[in-house]
């Protein structure tokens, strides 16, 4: 079985793959201090915890943000597969895809995952919201190729410098309001967290169509802790796949582990 792990700034997800089948999936908060033992001994917890064990783990594949977690998940993958079969991806695992980025090695291995999922799963060209620490929106061409794309802060992360700059606004619960102009100052203050990331979600998403000229109705695909939400009130996003990266790591390994 594969061990598909996502490592993101903030989370990281953990799915377990019996060919293209997702058995379980986990979501964990990310520490850059963890060390090899514990993240072992958590995955073993995990796997457990479904009934499986660490043993039923063949390959494990990584896409990981967090520089200093790299070698660690390596690691973890000599420890844990009989024979050390572990990918870490970055743009040269992905040989087939075309990267239009000035600098390649500088893709995010999320992003590279996310578009060759995208461009599987629902065809070409498509665009990726990925709303998680960042708001990432990720372009995938007419041809498959990684066109390029948008980074902007994140829901949450632009939250927490409101509540954190702003000495009289409380915490507030980032969900979607009734109405755009609230009658406290917490129900204003959630509609301005959401809905001002719902129009910039589809603001940035109709100028990049209208920049690509990609036609009418092409897939707009989100993912990611608040993906659920902001689809109910966006215009243009067309499908929500909470497990679109585990899934775009599944495929890359399979095309890897071929060649």
């Amino acid at each position: 079985m594969l061990l598909a792990v996502d490592v993101g700034n903030s989370e990281t997800s953990f799915g377990l793959f019996d060919g293209k089948t997702l058995l379980h999936h986990w979501r964990i908060t990310s520490s850059p201090r963890q060390t090899r033992d514990e993240i072992f001994v958590l995955v073993h917890t995990l796997l457990e915890s479904r009934g499986q064990h660490v043993r039923d783990v063949t390959d494990i594949a990584v896409s990981c943000v967090v520089p200093n977690l790299t070698p660690i998940y390596r690691e973890l993958g000599e420890v844990m597969t009989e024979k050390g079969r572990t990918l870490i991806i970055d743009h040269r695992t992905v040989p087939d895809l075309k990267i239009m980025h000035l600098d390649p090695a500088s893709v995010g291995a999320d992003r590279i995952v996310n578009a060759v999922a995208a461009a599987k799963l629902y065809g070409k060209p498509s665009i990726v919201v990925d709303l998680g620490t960042a708001t990432t929106f990720d372009v995938i061409g007419r041809n498959g190729e990684y066109v390029g794309g948008v980074i902007a802060p994140g829901i949450l992360t632009a939250a927490s410098a409101l509540f954190a700059k702003g000495a009289r606004l409380a915490r507030v619960e980032v969900t979607p309001p009734s109405r755009i102009v609230g009658r406290t100052t917490e129900e204003s203050m959630q509609a301005g967290i959401f809905f001002g990331a719902v129009y910039a979600v589809d603001g940035l998403v109709a100028a990049i169509m209208k920049e690509q000229e990609f036609p009418a109705g092409t897939p707009v695909v989100a993912t990611g802790g608040l993906a659920s939400a902001v689809s109910q009130a966006s215009k243009f996003i067309t499908a929500v796949n909470l497990d679109l990266t585990l899934e775009g790591i599944r495929s890359i390994y399979e095309g890897f582990s071929t060649n």
